[in-house]
């Protein structure tokens, strides 16, 4: 096994997908990658998850069936989690104190998106 594959192993992300099947893929390239993938798909959800565990970075989706998922980024912000957006939403629709967040927009290549994560986890704030 490679370094950069075996440093992912430990890795934990949080996928915030409402689209069942975009989860599903999210979570197929994540895992295929290596990293541990826990999906949540509301607002709700993903709060409950943050709560039960950490996380080493997250991926949100904008809108959600419960909402927009600002709360969730406000949530990891404090935490320390680095986290970057994936959605078919502008970026303008990002408040002020998430604009210098990562934003993928959908539809997106799978290498961005796994390039955009391994950026986010190598600038991870997080004490250990």
């Amino acid at each position: 096994m490679s370094t950069l594959a075996s440093s992912r192993t430990n890795k934990v992300i949080l996928v915030v997908e409402d689209e069942i099947e975009l989860s599903r893929l999210f979570i197929e390239v994540l895992s295929g990658a290596g990293y541990t993938v826990v999906p949540a798909y509301s607002v709700t959800d993903a709060l409950f998850a943050i709560a039960d565990q950490p996380f080493d970075a997250a991926i949100l989706d904008v809108e959600l069936r419960d909402g927009a998922v600002f709360p969730v980024a406000d949530r990891l912000a404090r935490l320390g989690t680095p986290y970057l957006f994936a959605s078919a939403v502008y970026l303008q629709a990002v408040p002020a104190a998430h604009k210098a967040v990562p934003f993928i927009a959908k539809p997106f290549e799978i290498d961005d998106l796994l390039s955009h994560v391994e950026r986010a986890l190598g600038c991870s704030r997080k004490a250990s």
